[in-house]
């Protein structure tokens, strides 16, 4: 999708509220009258000042610009699905034909060793230690990176070197989009895309965790001339 420019007068913000009006702990929204302009043409769209600086609706701007805004479980955001406003209807399947958490890491390698050899460098062998420690990691529902506990849970299940790791947390994807999601977030993240083709590194472990409507994915990559700070 392409992603289009946005400009407003003073500042934009995001809000969701709505109404002409507002007021909460003495603090007014007003409308104002800011020209608006998406990819250079004149737009209409309701804004509000508060304290000195412009704010429009959140759903406002991904009508306008072209993604999706929905609420479930909180304010969602989806760069790759036009606006709607409302959350995606989620394909309804058997338990015969969904993937097991098995299937899905399974198919996440498979999916990390194309992006490799597209890249040019060669595919990573499964190694069962970083496979038992990315699956640890990911059951921690971290939703950053931990640096000590990857480095500890790595050294626990067994693999002596040092690593490099991804972690990615997505939000009512349907378990067949699992690996394809969390894949294609690695490849659009600058960082993650290196430790993914990094050529310097041989053995890959990975991890999948869901937590209700969230899905949490790990990827660990072995780096055999680099050694773990918390190893012996």
């Amino acid at each position: 999708m392409k992603k289009k420019e946005f400009a407003l007068g003073i500042l934009c913000g995001a809000m969701l509220f709505s109404g002409a009006t507002a007021a909460a702990a003495g603090i007014t929204a007003e409308p104002t009258w800011q020209n608006i302009y998406v990819d250079g043409e004149r737009v209409s769209m309701a804004a509000y000042n508060i304290a000195g600086s412009n704010y429009v609706k959140l759903r406002d701007i991904g009508q306008q610009v072209g993604f999706n805004v929905y609420w479930s479980n909180g304010v969602q955001i989806d760069t790759d699905a036009p606006y709607t406003g409302v959350a995606p209807v989620q394909e309804k399947q058997t338990a015969e034909q969904l993937p097991t958490i098995e299937e899905i890491r399974q198919e996440m390698i498979q999916r990390i060793n194309e992006v490799r050899r597209e890249n040019g460098v060669s595919e990573l062998i499964v190694n069962q230690s970083l496979m038992d420690a990315a699956q640890k990691c990911s059951a921690m529902l971290n939703t950053s990176h931990k640096n000590k506990e990857e480095c500890l849970a790595v050294i626990a299940c067994g693999y002596p070197h040092g690593f490099g790791s991804n972690l990615t947390v997505l939000v009512g994807t349907g378990m067949n989009r699992i690996a394809e999601k969390a894949v294609a977030n690695w490849v659009k993240s600058p960082g993650h895309f290196e430790t993914m083709v990094n050529a310097a590194c041989d053995t890959l472990g990975v991890g999948v965790t869901i937590d209700n409507s969230r899905v949490f994915c790990y990827m660990m990559v072995g780096h055999p001339n680099a050694y773990n700070p918390y190893g012996p």
